[in-house]
């Protein structure tokens, strides 16, 4: 005579599965933009004693500027699960774009011959991910003549752009003149003009300088009066 009973053998999975996330990523920033889209992450490596169910991660569909951390978790058929992570890394590589303000032309300064207090304007920039800094090397005195201003711009990356303002200053202020005193001659021996007259010198002054001095006097003077016109002409 014989009898039975049962016994039930239950075998759990409890080996974790393994995974090991893609190889960090480094992207620039999309065109005119300051993030990163369709970012080619890669695949995670995976392995399980029983099999994988699912491979995902946290990813998002756009990237920021900067360091973004990617979480990849790896679950197997028992519900086990592993994580692994991934760094993807995006830059700034567009530089910014400036426009320098309208050339200037102004005059000097009254009894000067360079020109203060000249108003640049302002240039126009732009940047994808932000202007740092507009900055230009315009002296605060502005010689006679052309001066090139060179503008400079900066962005949030460092990345840098140029252009440049040419500032010229013209001399508009006439010189000055004042002629010799008035001269008294007797004519010449014999004669009815007067030779070799001495005339003396003018007086001049210039903001930028005198060219020359001259006048129109005759070589020969006739009897009577004769006005002698001094002119004076400067460097402009």
């Amino acid at each position: 005579l014989t009898a039975t009973d049962t016994q039930i053998i239950t075998v759990t999975d409890n080996e974790s599965p393994t995974i090991t996330a893609p190889a960090d990523v480094a992207v620039n920033t999309d065109a005119s933009s300051c993030d990163a889209t369709g970012v080619a992450l890669g695949s995670a490596t995976t392995a399980d004693n029983c099999g994988v169910a699912s491979v995902t991660n946290d990813a998002p569909a756009v990237f920021l500027l900067g360091t973004t951390t990617v979480t990849w978790t790896v679950t197997d058929n028992a519900g086990l699960t592993a994580t692994d992570t991934q760094v993807v890394t995006v830059t700034d590589n567009e530089s910014p774009t400036i426009t320098a303000p309208a050339d200037v032309a102004v005059n000097a300064d009254a009894s000067s011959c360079d020109a203060t207090g000249v108003t640049l304007g302002s240039a126009t920039t732009a940047d994808n991910c932000g202007v740092a800094s507009v900055t230009n090397d315009a002296p605060a005195v502005f010689p006679l003549g052309a001066t090139t201003v060179t503008w400079t711009v900066t962005d949030n990356a460092g990345l840098t752009a140029t252009d440049t303002q040419v500032v010229t200053v013209t001399d508009n202020e006439s010189p000055t003149i004042t002629a010799p005193a008035d001269v008294a001659v007797n004519t010449d021996a014999s004669s009815c003009d007067a030779t070799g007259v001495t005339l003396g010198s003018a007086t001049t002054a210039d903001n930028c300088g005198v060219a020359s001095v001259t006048n129109d006097a005759p070589a020969v003077f006739p009897l009577g009066t004769t006005t002698v016109t001094w002119t004076v002409t400067d460097n402009a």
